[in-house]
């Protein structure tokens, strides 16, 4: 009986697997380092420190919104007036409307200071901050009491 991996074909199927794992882990990637990359190629920054940012656009929040929800999805989303809040398991982001100029600023910091920062406005929709963001991840979408 022939094993597995024996002979030209086996070692073709052997060979296309390894492949086929590899690219599935570079194209998993970090959420977080995505939303963070693309905010930065795509949007002026305006201040930085540790890992809170703040950056300026001149779309409006729903755009920019549309724009990281294509990057990667977030698991959290929520409206609140002219601002707008994504959760993301380790990451959150807070767009709020510029009335003056029509555009957005976007603010972007780890999910621990997100919950420090503009935990009057999410913990009645997402709850507390447990010490783990997925602690108490309830999915994704719009929604009171997840």
């Amino acid at each position: 009986m022939r094993g597995f991996a024996r002979g030209e074909k086996g070692r073709r199927c052997v060979a296309a697997v390894a492949l086929v794992a590899v690219l599935a882990v570079a194209a998993c990637g970090s959420t977080e380092q995505d939303i963070r990359d693309h905010l930065d190629e795509n949007y002026e920054l305006v201040d930085k420190s540790d890992s809170y940012a703040t950056y300026r656009s001149d779309d409006p929040p729903e755009h920019v919104g549309a724009r990281l929800s294509s990057v990667a999805r977030p698991g959290r989303n929520h409206r609140e007036g002219d601002e707008l809040y994504m959760g993301y398991e380790k990451l959150m982001v807070r767009i709020q409307q510029k009335p003056a100029t029509g555009g957005s600023e976007i603010e972007v910091t780890n999910a621990r200071d997100g919950y420090s920062r503009w935990g009057p406005t999410i913990i009645p929709i997402w709850g507390t901050f447990g010490g783990g963001y997925s602690s108490a991840f309830s999915g994704g979408g719009p929604g009171f009491g997840k």
